[in-house]
């Protein structure tokens, strides 16, 4: 028991940021509040990514010296909002590090580019702003592309929100699925959100099942409660206050994800926390339908955590044809999400 209350309070050093913006805009805000999650005396490396410009005017490929010539007028104006922002983001980070990704030169997609730049510096966070899908921008950083490929937390904020972000983050609202994903990023949560901040822990039940029309209303509703009992403690242990609550899906067409979004709205969250997976069977995990669809409509930042080392060894057993580890206890249903 002493051991586990030790992990569950033990102190997260996140003391390597790497922050990126499509187009090189909102780097310094963006910053500022990804610095709020790390340590002290964390370093930033700020970082911008120049896509090819024949994929923005393809009739440049006819004209070489064309190409060439908007190719370095790119490289040149995004180095100088780069050492801008450098220079801003000096008044508040020590020794502030800079890196131009050139998608050109590289001949990388921007997301596969971006998370091998950050295995490289070793990073602990990536934040990351990016417009919606339905903007059409060559270099876009697909948040959801780029949770599935990277090695540590992801941190999203939507463009929209850089303006009036918020460096001090009051309310947050944790989805979770009772796996040991969604666990491990409460914890995560609860060690790195600044002192002072609300949590909401919330567990959505999928109402859309046909099978709730044959089987007893609380058959469903034990994994939330379980759920909700094993988060609580975790706050408990962290000496966190916390809110729980069963959401459910009522609607013949509503999403598990729609109902988190709702949540978040509703309770006017300043940041959402999810995991980017409880499926153990999958030897290489991918954000799950329920974190693409948050991302992707979010309103607020949302932090998505890979799943702890405990996952990762089970996905290295589920490949070695080992049998996955069963739940304990009562039986319940799988998780509805991620």
């Amino acid at each position: 028991m002493n051991s586990k209350m030790a992990y569950d309070t033990a102190p997260v050093a996140l003391e390597r940021v790497l922050v990126a913006a499509e187009g090189g805009a909102g780097l310094i805000p963006l910053t500022r509040f990804a610095l709020g999650f790390a340590a002290p005396h964390a370093l930033a490396r700020l970082v911008d990514v120049i896509c090819n410009p024949a994929a923005l005017v393809p009739t440049l490929l006819l004209s070489y010296p064309d190409w060439s010539e908007a190719h370095r007028a790119m490289l040149h104006a995004a180095q100088a909002r780069l050492n801008q922002a450098a220079h801003e983001a000096a008044e508040f980070v020590a020794r502030p590090e800079t890196e131009l990704i050139d998608l050109a030169e590289m001949h990388r997609h921007a997301t596969d580019a971006l998370s091998d730049a950050a295995r490289k510096w070793h990073t602990d966070l990536i934040a990351v702003a990016s417009h919606p899908r339905s903007h059409r921008w060559a270099c876009r950083l697909d948040p959801e592309e780029l949770v599935a490929v990277s090695h540590c937390p992801v941190l999203h904020v939507p463009t929209a929100c850089l303006g009036g972000i918020e460096a001090v983050v009051a309310r947050v609202l944790v989805a979770v699925d009772g796996s040991d994903a969604a666990m491990e990023a409460l914890r995560l949560a609860s060690r790195i959100v600044p002192s002072g901040a609300t949590f909401r822990v919330v567990y959505v039940a999928d109402g859309r099942s046909g099978l709730r029309d044959l089987l007893p209303r609380g058959f469903f509703n034990h994994g939330g409660t379980r759920a909700l009992a094993e988060a609580e403690a975790v706050m408990k242990r962290a000496s966190l206050p916390v809110e729980t609550a069963v959401a459910e899906t009522d609607l013949e067409y509503d999403a598990v994800a729609s109902v988190i979004l709702r949540e978040a709205r509703q309770w006017r969250a300043d940041l959402m926390v999810m995991s980017s997976s409880s499926r153990p069977m999958l030897r290489h995990p991918l954000p799950g339908h329920v974190v693409a669809h948050t991302l992707r409509d979010a309103e607020c930042p949302v932090l998505v955590c890979p799943p702890p080392a405990a996952c990762a060894t089970r996905f290295e057993s589920a490949g070695s044809n080992e049998q996955p580890v069963a739940w304990e206890g009562a039986v319940s249903p799988p998780p509805v999400f991620l």
